[in-house]
């Protein structure tokens, strides 16, 4: 059984690549077909550590290098898998551990869950020089096909880029029942001005008024930024109507609550890559609102599971919406199509597949070439 060393980072804080990092450590199939062994590389603790730099986490950053070169050196694993973060702080973090452990004799496999390597890049000449370096004689995991052109200017093309799609687990049965008078809307997400909760508020505003009762919204999630929580109350008091409901973070059975007493999913994001909280929704059978941002249009397939936004501005999402509140059968059939494309497509069992076929592709193209046959 070949030997991996999962370099990952875990909740806390809870953000898309934590819950899938831990999902994978807790994979009976994926530890059954290797012998694994897992490191936790995130010195931050809370959303609002991300990205900052403190004494603190220096201390723990070193740690974490001291316990995942140990552990390297004691297992000699056929792979060291590490989830790198693309950019700022915590890119200059895994990548110096990443070259570390390339001078120790490591054959890496870097899992990306975010995006904005080429942006950062084609900064500078230093730049696109560091990445290139990171990324020499690595292979390359990416959440979609739509995504390699991020690592496209400084991957190695000499080694592998596979395309594997997160998951997420099948909802639990809960028995609810829905309101068949009126469209229900929701959000769940991070309160976060990047993730575009005062352009929903902004656009139930816009909707006529002779609409206004045949539609709720509900804004789930939990905070980030006190500053900017306070102008998502302040937007929530002006409104005229009592359909717009902030009901604080949810988790387990009871955000599956929610989402199987709504019919619209929605998530005006500014800048994301491959959210979970949109295959959640589709595989509790909602249509999806949502914008063309990462691989977010290779989830949600425009006109047959939902919506996507080129330009989410207020009014074109409340007419988007509004087109939702007087044709509510097509709620009905888009969140049926999009629970066939997440039984199809983004399940545990499909996921775990993928990712245990190119970790062995992975592993026997490096055998391969130690052998000379490449």
């Amino acid at each position: 059984m070949k030997k991996i060393l999962f370099l990952m980072q875990f909740p806390p804080p809870v953000h898309g690549a934590s819950v899938v990092n831990k999902t994978i450590s807790e994979n009976e199939f994926i530890n059954a077909c290797f012998d694994a062994e897992y490191v936790d590389i995130s010195p931050a603790s809370e959303m609002d550590d991300l990205g900052q730099i403190t004494f603190r986490k220096v201390l723990v950053t070193t740690k974490i290098y001291f316990i995942a070169i140990k552990r390297y050196l004691k297992i000699k694993p056929s792979l060291v898998y590490l989830t790198l973060s693309p950019h700022g702080a915590a890119f200059y973090k895994d990548g110096l551990l990443a070259i570390f452990l390339k001078l120790l004799g490591a054959n890496l496999v870097f899992h990306m869950h975010g995006k904005g390597i080429a942006e950062e890049a084609n900064k500078s000449i230093f730049k696109k020089t560091l990445y290139s370096l990171v990324f020499k004689r690595v292979d390359v995991i990416h959440l979609s096909k739509s995504l390699f052109y991020d690592v496209d200017p400084v991957r190695d093309f000499t080694r592998e880029l596979i395309a594997v799609p997160n998951s997420v687990p099948s909802p639990p049965e809960v028995s609810v029942k829905k309101n068949d008078h009126s469209v229900t809307f929701i959000y769940l997400s991070n309160i976060m001005r990047i993730k575009g909760v005062d352009t929903l508020i902004r656009a139930a505003s816009l909707i006529p008024a002779s609409f206004q009762k045949r539609f709720e919204v509900k804004i789930i999630g939990k905070t980030e930024s006190q500053e900017y929580m306070k102008e998502v109350e302040e937007l929530l008091s002006k409104s005229h109507y009592d359909n717009l409901t902030y009901l604080g973070p949810r988790y387990g059975s009871d955000k599956y609550h929610e989402l199987f007493k709504s019919d619209v999913f929605v998530l005006p994001t500014k800048n994301d890559c491959f959210p979970l909280t949109i295959l959640e929704a589709m595989s509790s059978s909602l249509t999806v609102i949502s914008t063309n941002m990462g691989a977010i249009t290779d989830i949600v397939d425009d006109g047959v599971t939902g919506v996507v936004l080129d330009e989410c501005t207020p009014n074109r999402l409340a007419d988007v919406m509004l087109d939702f509140i007087k044709n509510p059968e097509k709620c009905v059939k888009y969140g049926a199509a999009g629970r066939e494309e997440y039984q199809a497509k983004y399940t545990p069992e499909v996921f775990e597949r993928n990712l245990v076929c190119s970790l062995e592709r992975v592993i026997q193209k490096n055998e391969q070439r130690r052998s000379g046959s490449v």
